[in-house]
């Protein structure tokens, strides 16, 4: 990607995971690629951080493929000179399996936070029947 955000080179894989030919990328803004939240966290996170570090270490992104699907991305990008001109080298990992287990885990608190709620109202209904057969054995005892 070129300094002013311009697609200037892909490979096959990228392509291939965004469903476009290659001259469909070439030339097209960086940013027309991201869904309308990642062009914003692009333009207010990344920018400066690239120009500030020269880097950008596992950024979350997401892309749009040609079929309208969202692709999550990591991305890492360092900041080169090539022939005067400042150019950023882009790696994207995708991040679809991450989905799913995010989603697992996050299923597996709910049922883990369910059955805690669950056990604190037994342990409740508990106390409060030992409660009661305590009282109804004491005043047995009193007749």
């Amino acid at each position: 990607m070129a300094d002013n955000r311009v697609v200037r080179e892909v490979n096959a894989t990228l392509c291939r995971m965004l469903g476009y030919e290659k001259r469909g990328i070439c030339g097209s803004s960086f940013e027309s690629l991201l869904t309308r939240s990642s062009r914003i966290f692009f333009q207010i996170y990344f920018l400066p951080l690239i120009k500030l570090n020269g880097s950008v270490e596992e950024m979350y992104l997401t892309f749009k493929t040609s079929s309208g699907e969202a692709l999550p991305v990591l991305l890492n990008a360092s900041a080169v000179e090539r022939d005067g001109e400042w150019a950023y080298d882009c790696i994207l990992m995708p991040m679809r399996r991450r989905m799913e287990y995010e989603q697992q885990i996050q299923q597996a608190e709910s049922a883990s936070s369910q059955a805690k709620e669950e056990l604190e109202r037994i342990e409740k209904l508990l106390r409060q029947k030992r409660y009661e057969l305590d009282h109804v054995e004491g005043s047995s005892s009193m007749e």
